[in-house]
């Protein structure tokens, strides 16, 4: 007998949808100065302007993420160029610093969210805009 469940909708995010993600959910907060969402391989989906962390140093995060992200603390992690303080993470966020200003990583299920903050901009508000829009990602299964 034939289900009379037809099958859910595939929905397709295009470049300008991820841009979107990056301009109001994590600009737009003022709790974040620069952002990128990548693949699990450090692939770049969108980023803010200026933004250039590089795909190796995504995918040396996101690996770290997979296996033990307390390793970084021996390593430190690096955005653009830039070394951070690994300050603490699990498997799903990682926080790292560099004087005042920091870097947040949130693993979703598809892709990593990267967001730096800079002196002006407390960590906790950051790390709360970050996590909100990898939560809303992660409900919605990417």
């Amino acid at each position: 007998e034939l289900s009379s469940t037809a099958p859910a909708p595939i929905v397709q995010l295009t470049m300008s949808s991820w841009d979107a993600y990056i301009t109001t959910n994590l600009i737009g907060s003022q709790a974040v100065t620069c952002a990128g969402i990548y693949d699990l391989a450090g692939n770049p989906w969108a980023y803010s302007d200026g933004f250039a962390a590089q795909v190796a140093e995504v995918k040396a995060v996101s690996d770290a993420m997979a296996a033990d992200p307390d390793a970084l603390a021996g390593t430190g992690v690096t955005v653009a160029g830039v070394k951070y303080m690994y300050i603490g993470g699990d498997k799903q966020q990682v926080y790292a610093k560099k004087g005042n200003t920091g870097v947040v990583f949130y693993k979703c299920k598809t892709c990593m969210i990267v967001s730096t903050h800079n002196d002006t901009i407390q960590p906790g508000n950051c790390k709360t805009a970050v996590s909100k829009l990898g939560d809303y990602l992660v409900e919605n299964g990417v």
